[in-house]
Formats: structure tokens, C-alpha cells, sequence
């Protein structure tokens, strides 16, 4: 049998469907162990250790290939298993939970001009850090990691994977009714996670959203305002003396050249820009962390810097922003307030 003919009848066995494509050999399951982290991904497949490329997965009728599974460290195809249906995927997730705490699942969405093996490796860091106490899905859209000046093609990849991204957060739903699903996005990412909060206020599920983080978000921000707002996550200015961490946690930095090129490129200020137009409401705790030096290239790249981390578990937590265990300052402004994360001593 030639290559090509192998390969449409693996496409033939793959569960296909409006909703999500799962496709892995009929053999394989998907089996969480510890240390191990879930994905979900649009991304074309490959047999090697990249694992999968930066362009659309399709069959040949033109439809997406969803592929979910459950890798561990060190990222590679021995350390891979891909679920042949979408019913192992949300077995194995549910074998995950802990049976002695409230089931909750972590979503991670990486930036542009990423690797799958990176986002994999990113989101197992911060599965550390944050110390989330559930399952961690690390959904991995097609960014190309061929040239940093594929930004606008990374864009149009976006936009072409939202629709399987929201099907993903409809079928988790549906799998696991009334369960908080929380955020973590970096960058272009956070656009998924604006879209997601999006969905679950458009779904009618007022508890299926949990908490969300936004590390650097490229997101314009009257978009991502939008998008709280209409959740009832972004009403009135936030209290100076709050008991408990808002469900939106923010991050923004004035040192960020990343996103002032997205800001020349979109002719609009974005989320994760300490500027004018800043994110102050209830729900959100906005924090500066311009005063960073470990921002990595171009002031852009904190997402797993230790405080930064360290601060983002805290609010996980619960624990307030002026809590002395956060490290904070507040910063009072016209429209309300915001929080500093301090130099280091």
C-alpha cells in the first residue's frame, strides 16, 4: 500500500464529526500518569519527535484533524500516546481528578511563533507553578515556528482554529456539566481565552468559568473588556480593600515591544500594555510588571518568570492582591486602581 493510501485510511478510522476529530492509531490509548499533561490540537501530525508542525491538520476532504493525548517529560514521540476517540480522551481525563477535591480543569493556549514541543513544555511549567489542582489541557493551535515574521499568517491560523477551540470547551461541557473550566493564556493565546470567557456567557453556563490568567495578552483591549463585561466579570471599579483574588487576573507591562508592534499593527492599544487604556474593574486584579528585568526578548517573554509565577498561584489561591503573602503595591488612578509587582531587593 502506498504512503498516501496508508495515511487517508488512518484519516478513515479517525472519529470524525462536527465537534472534534480524534485521531490516533485504532491500538493506542491515552493513559494519564504522573507527571503527564493532556493536549488537544489542530496542528498537522508528524512521526517524529516534533511531535506535530505548524501548519492546519486536514484530511483530505479538507476537514480538521483533531488530535488529543497525554505526553509527558521530556517531550517526545516515546513519551506520547494519542487518543483513538474522543470518549478515551475524556476517560482519561476523568482518571485524572482528584476524587477528594471538587473537579476543575486548567486550559493553557500558547503565543504566536511557538512550537508544539514548547507550548507542551510551557504548560507543564505552569502546571507546577500555579499548583492547579485538577487535570492541565494544553491546546495547541498551528503557530509557525519558521520566522518571527509569520505573525499575521499565525493570526489567520488563530482565527481558523477558534471555532475548534470552542467545540473542544462545548464537548468538556457536555462531558463534565456544570464543572469550572479556568484559563491560562499567553499573548496571542489570551485572544482563545477572550473568546472562551465569550462562550461560557453565551452558552448560559454561569459556572463553568472558573478563574483566568493573561500573561502578556496581544488582545485589543476594548475586545477583551467586551468580552468581561458582558460575563459580568468587569462592572464598577475594584475594591481598595478586597477579601478574596478577582477571577481575572492581568498582566500588563510598559516595557512590552512585542506588543507595541502589535499595537502599530493594529492601530489600537492591547490588553497587556501598561497604558492609558487600562483594564480597572471589579472582577479583574490588573498587575504591572514592567519593573521586571527577566522579561525575556523584548519585555514580552515573563510568563514563567518565578515571581510572576509565584503571584499568579497566590491568586489561584484565592489570596487577596493586598495580601503581604502577593508582594504588591497598589496604585490608585483616575477610573480606579491597579497593582505593582515591586523590584527585586
Amino acid at each position: 500500500m502506498h504512503l498516501q493510501s496508508k495515511r487517508l485510511v488512518l484519516l478513515g478510522i479517525c472519529f470524525l464529526g462536527l465537534t472534534l476529530y480524534l485521531c490516533a492509531p485504532a491500538s493506542a490509548e491515552c493513559v494519564a500518569r504522573p507527571g503527564s499533561i493532556f493536549f488537544l490540537t489542530d496542528r498537522e501530525p508528524l512521526n517524529d519527535n516534533q511531535l506535530f508542525s505548524g501548519e492546519w491538520g486536514t484530511d483530505a476532504n479538507h476537514k480538521a484533524i483533531i488530535t488529543a493525548g497525554v505526553v509527558s517529560a521530556p517531550v517526545n514521540k516515546a513519551n506520547e500516546s494519542r487518543c483513538s476517540t474522543r470518549q478515551a480522551f475524556i476517560k482519561a481525563v476523568k482518571s485524572a481528578f482528584d476524587p477528594k477535591r471538587p473537579r476543575q480543569l486548567l486550559v493553557y493556549v500558547h503565543g504566536y511563533y511557538t512550537s508544539f514541543v514548547t507550548a507542551v513544555e510551557t504548560g507543564m511549567a505552569l502546571k507546577k507553578g500555579l499548583q492547579f489542582p485538577g487535570p492541565v489541557v494544553v491546546y495547541s493551535w498551528p503557530a509557525r515556528k519558521t520566522s518571527v515574521l509569520a505573525y499575521k499568517t499565525d493570526e489567520a491560523n488563530a482565527r481558523w482554529s477558534m471555532p475548534h477551540f470552542t467545540n473542544f470547551l462545548a464537548n468538556i461541557n457536555k462531558a463534565f456539566p456544570g464543572m469550572p473550566v479556568s484559563f491560562a493564556g499567553y499573548s496571542l493565546g489570551s485572544r482563545f481565552v477572550t473568546d472562551g470567557i465569550a462562550f461560557y456567557h453565551r452558552d448560559g453556563c454561569n459556572n463553568c468559568f472558573g478563574r483566568a490568567v493573561l500573561f502578556a495578552p496581544d488582545v485589543s483591549t476594548a475586545d477583551l473588556r467586551s468580552a468581561l463585561t458582558s460575563s459580568d466579570l468587569c462592572s464598577g471599579k475594584p475594591a481598595p480593600d478586597p477579601v478574596a483574588s478577582a477571577p481575572v487576573l492581568l498582566y500588563v507591562s510598559n516595557n512590552d515591544k512585542a506588543l507595541r508592534q502589535s499595537e502599530r499593527v493594529h492601530g489600537n492599544q492591547r490588553a497587556g500594555q501598561a497604558g492609558g487604556d487600562l483594564i480597572l474593574c471589579s472582577g479583574v486584579n490588573t498587575v504591572d510588571v514592567s519593573y521586571l528585568k527577566n522579561g525575556g526578548d523584548a519585555g514580552h517573554g515573563y510568563v514563567l518568570e518565578p515571581r510572576v509565577l509565584q503571584d499568579a498561584a497566590a491568586a489561584f489561591a484565592g489570596i487577596p492582591p493586598t495580601s503581604p503573602k502577593r508582594d504588591l503595591k497598589q496604585v490608585s488612578r483616575t477610573g480606579g486602581l491597579y497593582y505593582e509587582l515591586p523590584p527585586s531587593p
